[in-house]
This record gives structure tokens, sequence and C-alpha cells, in this order.
């Protein structure tokens, strides 16, 4: 779209497959499946802002007189150079970002936070409530290289996230599965598919599963 100050917008899109580029300043940026991010041709000139829609893993150069921006609605996160993982789906509450090294500084609902190594923000656009915990980082960029890596989380917490990841339905049937305190850890490789993946959990969790009419009862 073209503006009163000849502004351009452009946008760079991953459809299936991840893609990955770099910007005009060095900055590599990859993005995961279904994701989007928008640059104006100003970009580098006057600041450097860019505006996130999906995932995406951000690897920085750094640059003292412009602080590189990822804005998302109403957050923002400011950094000169490091790298970090951003997670802003627009069907979800929640923004997640990850840090990796560096550091960043995230705005969001009139707070000011200053993040360090391994530690997750996320904040909730309905509640405007952030939340802090420490995290191994490289389990939440492993999609960058083509895998899904989990690390003592609930049962639940993994089927949802396989749901996000495969856009399939799953319905846990037992309601036992559904306690927090059942958790697990593994990593898939992405080009697995969904049937191949149920299997190879269930030769570590004692669960039965079944495909009818599309959906996946576990």
């Amino acid at each position: 779209s073209k503006q009163p100050s000849e502004q351009h917008y452009y946008t760079y899109m991953a459809g299936e497959q991840q893609s990955t580029f770099k910007l005009k300043d060095g900055t590599e940026i990859t993005l995961n499946k279904n994701s989007q991010l928008t640059i104006s041709n100003l970009y580098g000139k006057i600041n450097r802002t860019v505006n996130l829609i999906g995932e995406a893993y951000f690897a920085v150069a750094k640059d003292s007189s412009k602080p590189f921006n990822v804005q998302m609605n109403n957050a923002l996160i400011t950094v000169l150079g490091t790298h970090f993982n951003v997670k802003a789906d627009p069907e979800s509450d929640n923004i997640t970002a990850t840090l990796i090294e560096g550091s960043i500084k995230f705005k969001g609902a009139e707070q000011t936070i200053i993040m360090t190594p391994n530690q997750q923000l996320t904040f909730s656009k309905s509640t405007n409530k952030v939340e802090i915990e420490s995290v191994d980082a490289e389990v939440y960029t492993a999609w960058k290289n083509g895998v899904l890596k989990y690390k003592s989380i609930s049962f639940v917490e993994l089927i949802n996230d396989l749901r996000e990841t495969y856009k399939v339905n799953i319905q846990i049937k037992n309601s036992k599965l559904l306690d927090p305190k059942i958790s697990v850890s593994g990593t898939f490789d992405e080009k697995q598919n969904i049937d191949q993946i149920l299997e190879v959990i269930s030769r570590s969790l004692p669960i039965k599963w079944y495909r009818k009419d599309d959906i996946y009862y576990i």
C-alpha cells in the first residue's frame, strides 16, 4: 500500500514450508510455516521495524543507532543484536518470546521487561498478564531445523501442539490422559506424518488410537 510519505510495505509469506531470508542490514529471519513478516521500503533508513504474524526466529545484525523492533498487535520487542524466537499466532491469545542469546526488551500493556538468555515470556493479549520462566531455549527453536522437540511437557500440551502443527483434529477420549502429571519427552522429524508420530508416542505411553472421518481418537 502507498502512504503519503511514499512508504511502501512488503510481506514475506511462508506457506507449507519454512522460509529463510536476509534483510539488507544482514539480519537473518526464518519464518515458520503459515507465518508472515511485513517490512517497509524505509527499513534501515529511519528505523528497523517489522510486523510479525505467526512464528519466526531472528538473528539480528547489530546496529546501535537503529534498534530492531518486532511489532505484534499491541506488543513490541526491541533489540540491538541478538538471537530470539517469537510466536504470535493471530488465533492464539498468547504471544511467546524465547531468548537464545543477548537481551531483548518487551513492551506490552504499559509494561517493560528486559529478558536474559534461556528465559521465555508469555503475554496474554486478553488479560495483559505477563509470565516469565526459565526454559531450555533449544526446545523452542528446534522447528527451525525441521525438528519437533519436547521436554517434560504434559500429554495434553503435546496433543495441542500436534493439532496446531499438523492442522488435524485430535480428540482425547480417555480422561486419565488429561492428567497434567502425565508428561512426555521426545524428538520427532517434521517429515513424519501424524500417524507415524502417534505410533512413536504409543511405544512410550500405553495409549491406543484410531482414525475415523478425519478425526483421531486417543
